[in-house]
């Protein structure tokens, strides 16, 4: 998983597109034409004033990073209320008004020289480097100059997980870290960043390859393998893990030796376009955080194809969360590589990623068709929320299929403490019961409720998550504020479906539940079209790690 002659400094993670839009609906930008070019971040930024009536962050920056600065600061804003205001200058400005102490800001930004290097902000107390320039790698420095309560929180926000993804989707050209070698960064962010979602990458690609969980596994870019060590857990594949950066074998064997599974995994260095192996050698073949990375992605698909099996599958992409902009591909590029490559059975699939899939011609029947349903919202939530340990509430408007994997996922996925709230006693029994029998007691617990009076103090809970129309039809406001009461400080919601199978006129617009948002005097909940009908709630920020 490791990318292909890129430059050593820079590192991506797989990842794709956000999957809910910035709407941003507490939040508006005003810009107050000079020649220093001042901008304000959010309502009553302008006044020098946030939401609360508290004083605004002014921040003194860089003008290279004026465009994933803003894009951060209105994020932060919808998270906390709390407003940003910026003042741009020429770095040279900047360093000029740090070095005199003439600042008069909050928090200041500005970016190094060359790589490696300081900076006046760099020199400052305290001073920490939350992204570097791509491809150059010269650091960006911030520092907090004042005890306003939002500087220190918005600097570890802006060099936090939310906001390394912005600085990657940034169009200047960002990355999120850097190292001595590409593999000592790369190792980086996977610890402090996407590790918690290996597990569930592993259950979707076996999900992909129609029931297949023996024989020889290839994973393409396996970089330091815990992608591969998560496949060993949950199957029987004896996995050859290549990468075309030889540093990343000791960290891949470290990885190996610690989960105990040396007879069953193995390193090879050799490029994607190139295979080492020979014709129709593998099972399965695999790759998360790759393919965008390949100088010829048609050749490396046709590589896959000689080496794959007729009764095999491959499955390969990813989200490319923290992957530098440079790098990403559209979907129609991808489409037309694949179309052009001339391999069989291959096709690209956009569903919560980009991912090439190739079918061999006597593989499982099963591996030809898309394997959503609820595991898939799980997936959602530990990809995007970080949300693997605390306390979950589950809302049930039954205990349908539906119901039932969405609980499962989160048992496998996830360490929650699962509370399953259900509409009636007699639902509750009958899902108790089933829970009981599948020896999860110790890991669900079902109660009675409803969304309108939530039977839960307030702060209970560090996550919230419900398939189906339990919001849409009546009282949304009163539930959407019951949401967000029980849930803690950093904590996430999201409720909602496709509602496929629902007549047209039991639906409800997106534009009737935007209007029931606005409404709830919640600052940070948004609706979302992608994939569905969604109401996402956040509540601040919370206390960093792989979360914010």
């Amino acid at each position: 998983m490791t990318r292909f002659l890129a430059p050593l400094e820079s590192v991506f993670l797989s990842g794709i597109r956000r999957d809910l839009t910035i709407l941003a609906l507490c939040v508006a930008v005003a810009a107050v034409p000079s020649r220093s070019l001042r901008s304000a971040e959010g309502e009553g930024a302008a006044n020098g004033k946030d939401q609360s009536g508290a004083k605004a962050c002014r921040v003194l920056a860089d003008r290279r990073a004026e465009e994933p600065l803003r894009t951060i600061a209105k994020e932060y804003a919808f998270r906390t209320g709390s407003q940003i205001s910026f003042r741009f200058l020429p770095v040279a400005e900047v360093d000029a008004l740090v070095q005199k102490k003439k600042a008069e800001c909050d928090v200041v930004i500005d970016i190094g020289e060359k790589k490696g290097s300081t900076s006046p902000v760099g020199e400052l107390p305290g001073a920490t480097r939350v992204a570097w320039k791509h491809p150059t790698g010269e650091p960006v420095w911030a520092a907090v100059l004042t005890d306003n309560p939002n500087a220190a929180e918005f600097v570890r926000f802006t060099g936090g997980p939310t906001g390394h993804r912005l600085w990657s989707e940034s169009k200047a050209g960002f990355t999120i870290t850097t190292g001595k070698t590409h593999a000592e960064a790369f190792d980086w962010v996977v610890e402090n960043r996407v590790k918690h979602t290996y597990p569930m990458t592993a259950m979707r690609m076996l999900r992909e390859i129609g029931g297949i969980r023996e024989g020889i596994c290839i994973d393409i870019g396996c970089g330091t393998g815990n992608l591969d060590v998560e496949l060993a857990k949950r199957s029987k594949f004896k996995i050859i893990g290549l990468d075309i950066d030889a540093d990343m074998k000791p960290l891949f064997e470290r990885r190996v030796r610690e989960a105990k599974l040396q007879d069953r995994l193995s390193f090879v260095t050799g490029d994607a376009q190139d295979l080492p192996f020979e014709d129709d050698y593998a099972d399965v073949i695999v790759s998360r955080g790759t393919l965008t990375f390949i100088p010829d992605i048609g050749e490396c698909l046709r590589e896959v194809d000689r080496v794959l099996k007729p009764t095999g599958v491959a499955f390969l992409g990813g989200r490319y969360i923290y992957t530098p902009q440079a790098y990403k591909i559209s979907n129609e590029k991808l489409k037309k590589i694949v179309e052009e490559c001339g391999v069989p059975g291959a096709k690209v699939v956009e569903q919560r990623g980009q991912w090439v899939k190739i079918v061999g011609p006597k593989a499982p029947e099963e591996a030809n068709t898309y394997q959503g349903g609820p595991h898939m919202l799980v997936n959602r939530f530990i990809a995007d929320y970080a949300i693997t340990e605390g306390k979950a509430l589950l809302v049930c408007g039954s205990d349908g299929g539906a119901q039932q994997g969405m609980q499962q996922g989160f048992v496998e996925s996830t360490d929650l403490e699962i509370t399953a709230l259900y509409p009636s006693d007699k639902v509750a029994a009958a899902a108790e019961k089933r829970i009981k029998e599948a020896k999860l007691s110790d890991r669900i617990t079902c109660k009675v409720g409803t969304l309108v009076d939530l039977p839960f103090d307030e702060g209970s809970f560090d996550l919230v998550a419900g398939v189906g129309p339990i919001l849409i039809w009546d009282h949304r406001e009163k539930k959407m504020q019951e949401i967000y009461r029980v849930l803690r400080p950093g904590g996430a919601a999201l409720v909602g479906g496709k509602y496929l199978y629902m007549p047209d006129f039991r639906k409800v617009s997106s534009e009737t539940l935007r209007a029931a948002a606005a409404n709830t005097g919640i600052p940070s909940i948004r609706i979302s079209d992608d994939m569905g009908q969604w109401v996402e709630i956040r509540k601040g920020i919370g206390n960093g790690g792989l979360r914010d």
